[in-house]
């Protein structure tokens, strides 16, 4: 279908702002009186506190206030309540806050740390999950099962596993009696961070009012407020948060990560705001990492390609507190199937505490971990069958009629992936590889990959919208500008349901909980479909309340009345009208008299039937689905062992593109960030926990050098639940280049890998030995 507005590219509202260097950051902020912390670490990953000596420190210049945890009584947490601001009687990672300095300015905060004195007693560490899961290994945590936690949740009391998820499915693992062929492998997808050109920061300020106003880098602002309030025991209401511009997110913003800490350091300074910002290293070290998931799979098949069976089990490193980690593993788990469908699935996920960061959202969200496996798994049973790697995964997709691993009917609508992997095939396989020469080999591979939104039953996006006296419009939501372009959404979305130009709809710049409407948090590739929907309710709303007031001027009934965008007709006389900006503050009449109510309306959107999982860890946990193909071509450096990826190709069922400039660059920046995963990146950690590459120089992130070359496109089968049609793309196009990388190096030289990143010195030894068989 053709829309107006929909379909159609624009600028960014917010790039004027942020290209002139104008945008306002938690940074930029300054507010009277503001005093700033410093954090102190530990010299170890696992230690008991047995002393804290601050005096020195106290005495320091500028100091104001030293802070330790002595005292503190609260646990939080969304899923767990494993979390304290502030170290108390021991430390679980090289990032715990220990103490914090509270001074007139950052450099004397952070002069005076060095005079803290802190006695340990050190305690065995553990950086990978299978370490710390032996028998007999030290606790993490004593008193895990003292811990408040979702009822669905389970630990598993004396060791540190924090939470085992179970998915059945069939006959489960009993079902591989049916396969004619099974093959089992482990993959790795190490720690990483997402490393946001922006750090975490928090302000804090408890008031002479007893209230406490906040703000953050976060894009969980009401779950701060929540949070918050109930540590404090004090009214939700009484609880502001502000979110202003964000210098990207990539999910590791998405929970609470340092604005307990801050709050804990900034209650002992009531009256006054306190700022903390963290360095890059703090940033590795003290906020949350990525990934850390190790997955064993085993698949079973018939001699034709029909997939039978598949059993993963998911080992995630989930860090010194398993908060943040929890439904991570559960969405690794239950998607460890890809796009395919398996009649019996005996999945596993284990969430084991650890010595490191602790693990939160990446984008993808533990989607890319297990599917890694996954495809690298899809290319290994062919090779075993003899079959086109292609032609096995177009046998088994979930297409229209199959069941998915979580129980769920797959429709038409939830996309035409088999579509999706014509084209990238066209695109690649109909031209001849490159033959092998003197400096390179050349390989290709194709991949497939599925995503469903992630949330919670609860999760709602709400809208507030309200028609000004001119025509234009003003609309407020909760969901968070990461750098995703979802103003420009809201705005397109707005003036397609509105028949009014985008160019006549502002977007909202700042949340703040006061005056925003609730939204639990802005993940999982979530806003356009929930957002969107929203939008368009609120829209149906407004329109409704001008035509019951146009049905009072015109004297006559709403339903014989039509919008039009600037007009509200008579539908059988059009001549027969009125202006809708008329209506705004309702109709004043010749005499003064007011007529109808102010052009205003109110709504929000949930996924509809999303639930929890079941005793089987099945349930409506997907309900809207985004799926495509992707595929890479590369060429391996023979001398060096250095991985060249020369193009890469990307299509998705997006439902209906919102704006075809937007989206292209979601998926670019996603296939950049994903090979870089694939390449180069991984957070390295020594015996002792501490980490060995916490600064940019040493951790390589993807710049402009290393972009490719791509080719991306969408197919477009209308979602019933998005606006128009549309489905979500954020996060999906980092899920297939790692496993395409390592594919098409099996193409290229025939030696299989298993684990990223895969850098220069592993292909190098792959190449020698190539070269000695020959």
């Amino acid at each position: 279908m053709k829309y107006k507005y929909v379909g159609q590219s624009y600028i960014r509202p917010d790039a004027i702002s942020k290209v002139t260097g104008k945008a306002i950051y938690l940074d930029d902020i300054r507010l009277p009186d503001m005093l700033h912390a410093a954090i102190l670490r530990p010299q170890y990953a696992h230690a008991l506190i047995l002393n804290v000596d601050t005096d020195e420190a106290e005495k320091c210049v500028g100091v104001v206030k030293v802070v330790t945890g002595a005292g503190c009584k609260f646990r939080y947490g969304d899923n767990i309540k494993d979390l304290q601001p502030m170290a108390v009687t021991k430390v679980r990672y090289i990032g715990d806050p220990v103490a914090a300095v509270i001074a007139d300015t950052p450099a004397h905060a952070r002069a005076a740390l060095s005079k803290i004195k802190v006695d340990y007693e050190p305690l065995p560490v553990y950086i990978d999950a299978r370490d710390a899961m032996q028998p007999g290994a030290a606790l993490i945590h004593e008193d895990m099962s003292d811990y408040w936690r979702l009822p669905t949740l389970k630990e598993t009391p004396g060791t540190n596993i924090a939470n085992t998820y179970h998915l059945h499915k069939g006959r489960g693992e009993e079902g591989f009696d049916e396969a004619d062929v099974v093959i089992e492998q482990e993959f790795n997808f190490p720690l990483g961070s997402c490393a946001a050109i922006e750090t975490h920061g928090s302000i804090i300020w408890f008031k002479e009012d007893r209230t406490i106003e906040a703000w953050s880098t976060s894009i969980c602002p009401f779950i701060i407020r929540e949070d918050l309030a109930h540590s404090y025991g004090m009214p939700i209401a009484d609880v502001r948060v502000h979110i202003p511009d964000l210098g990207g997110c990539f999910g590791y913003k998405s929970d609470i990560t340092t604005e307990q800490t801050i709050a804990w350091v900034a209650s002992f300074v009531p009256g006054r705001p306190v700022k903390w910002v963290a360095t890059r290293e703090e940033d590795f070290t003290s906020t949350l990492l990525a990934h850390g998931i190790r997955t064993r799979m085993k698949i079973g098949a018939k001699k034709d390609g029909t997939l039978v069976a598949l059993k993963s089990t998911i080992y995630h490193t989930a860090g010194a507190y398993a908060d943040t980690a929890v439904n991570l593993t559960m969405a690794s788990t239950h998607n460890s199937t890809g796009p395919y469908e398996f009649k019996h699935c005996d999945l596993t996920g284990y969430t084991v505490y650890t010595n490191t960061p602790a693990v939160g959202a990446y984008r993808g969200y533990g989607h890319q971990e297990s599917q890694i496996a996954t495809e690298r798994m899809m290319d290994l049973l062919a090779r075993k069958l003899g079959m086109d790697s292609l032609e096995l995964r177009k046998k088994n997709f979930l297409s229209e009629g199959k069941v998915n691993a979580v129980g769920e009917i797959m429709w038409k609508h939830h996309g035409n992936l088999l579509e999706c992997a014509n084209r990238v095939e066209k695109m690649v396989f109909s031209k001849a590889k490159p033959r092998e020469d003197d400096q390179y080999v050349y390989g290709r591979s194709l991949v497939t990959v599925m995503k469903s939104p992630k949330g919670a039953p609860f999760s709602t996006k709400g809208c507030y919208m309200k028609m000004n006296l001119d025509g234009s419009v003003s609309i407020n939501m909760g969901g968070a500008e990461v750098g995703q372009g979802m103003r420009t959404v809201i705005r397109q979305v707005a003036a397609e349901a509105l028949k009014i130009a985008p160019e006549r709809i502002r977007v909202y710049t700042e949340i703040d909980t006061q005056y925003s409407p609730y939204e639990w948090q802005t993940i999982g590739s979530m806003f356009t479909t929930q957002g969107g929907r929203a939008i368009v309710r609120a829209a149906d709303k407004l329109i409704a309340g001008l035509k019951k007031t146009a049905a009072q001027v015109l004297k006559t009934d709403e339903d014989y009345l039509e919008y039009e965008g600037d007009y509200i007709v008579l539908r059988n006389d059009p001549s027969i009208r009125v202006a809708t900006k008329d209506l705004a503050r309702g109709y004043i009449t010749e005499d003064g008299i007011t007529i109808g109510d102010l052009a205003q309306s109110v709504s929000d959107a949930r996924l509809p039937r999303y639930s929890n999982p079941d005793k089987n860890g099945q349930g409506s946990i997907g309900v809207s689905y985004t799926m495509g193909a992707q595929a890479v071509e590369l060429r391996i450096e023979k001398k060096t062992g250095k991985i060249l990826v020369d193009h890469f190709y990307s299509v998705f069922d997006v439902g209906q593109v919102i704006n075809p400039l937007q989206i292209r660059g979601s998926v670019l920046g996603g296939v950049t960030m994903a090979i870089g995963a694939a390449l180069y990146e991984e957070v390295v950690f020594d015996k002792d926990g501490k980490i060995t590459n916490p600064q940019l120089f040493k951790y390589h992130i993807p710049t402009y050098k290393e972009a490719v070359e791509q080719t991306i496109e969408f197919v477009e089968t209308p979602d019933p639940i998005g606006p128009f049609g549309a489905r979500g793309i954020g996060e999906h196009s980092v899920i297939g280049a790692a496993p395409a990388i390592l594919n098409a190096v099996y193409d290229a030289i025939g030696a299989d890998f298993y684990e990223i990143p895969l850098t220069p010195e592993k292909v190098k030894k792959a190449l020698e030995a190539r070269k000695e068989s020959k």
